[in-house]
């Protein structure tokens, strides 16, 4: 759009209020139970003395990485009368919900203790030499959440610089979504700006995350192949994959709310003679 034709809009009012549908969101916490809950069972058998440290961990781990696909789900849910924008915007609020959830459960928790709870701990077996420590009292758990990571990467024990500083995006990420979700009940034309301009952070974290160990030889990685895949591509593809998903569908979104809070003159006087 040229200078020209951008100076020929004429505002006519602000975008239309959107929520994610009942069904989705229906869907969403439903999904979000059971996953999580799955979760708090691997971690319920850990404490009885079912499962040791790093099967209930893993376990756990695979059942995450699932759960973050929910907005997938949600994609190929019947319509039900939706239009498509609606359905993008279905799509992003469960994509961000559940982006957010991570963060408030596990990563923010993670950067906020992990420098006091954990000392002098080099490898898997250090980890779970605290298993009697796990399993003396419920409160003691709290190490198996933080450490749950562990079982397939040490970065998560071990302080390591590049693990640490990049977690720390997790603060961004949840102060981005409520900004969103503030913006949304503003309806303001600006809102989608966020998963459009936010996208490339969560991308550029991943590869480092993920790379930075490839490229030191996979120092910190305790196990096998299997366990190092779990680590580095099947907890994190969804982080460097839907961001750009959502860029592109936020675009979308963004390029909606515009179209109807601008008219062109000449449109504006064939909609009132129509």
């Amino acid at each position: 759009m040229n200078v020209q034709a951008a100076d020929e809009l004429e505002r006519v009012g602000t975008p239309e209020e959107r929520r994610a549908s009942p069904a989705s969101m229906k869907f969403f916490w439903a999904w979000t139970l059971a996953w999580w809950g799955g979760v708090g069972v691997c971690a319920a058998l850990f404490y009885a003395g079912v499962l040791d440290f790093t099967t209930s961990t893993k376990v756990g781990l695979y059942g995450i990485s699932i759960w973050l696909n929910a907005w997938v789900v949600v994609a190929f849910m019947p319509r039900e009368g939706r239009t498509k924008i609606q359905v993008f915007h279905d799509c992003l609020v469960v994509w961000m919900l559940s982006y957010a959830l991570t963060n408030l459960l596990w990563e923010i928790p993670w950067v906020l203790f992990s420098p006091f709870v954990f000392q002098d701990i080099h490898t898997l077996e250090d980890v779970v030499a605290h298993t009697e420590f796990m399993r003396e009292s419920v409160v003691n758990m709290y190490w198996w959440v933080l450490a749950s990571f562990s079982s397939v990467d040490l970065r998560t024990v071990n302080h390591n610089a590049t693990f640490y500083t990049l977690e720390l995006y997790s603060f961004v990420n949840v102060l981005s979504v409520v900004y969103f979700f503030h913006l949304n009940k503003k309806r303001s034309r600006f809102r989608y700006l966020i998963p459009v301009l936010g996208g490339g952070e969560p991308v550029a974290s991943t590869f480092i995350f993920s790379f930075s160990e490839v490229f030191s030889g996979y120092e910190n990685m305790p196990g096998g192949v299997a366990d190092t895949l779990l680590a580095l591509v099947w907890t994190q593809y969804q982080y460097f994959l839907f961001p750009l998903v959502f860029g592109y569908l936020g675009y979308h979104l963004l390029l909606d709310d515009w179209r109807q809070s601008y008219l062109a003159p000449s449109s504006k006087m064939n909609a009132g003679t129509a």
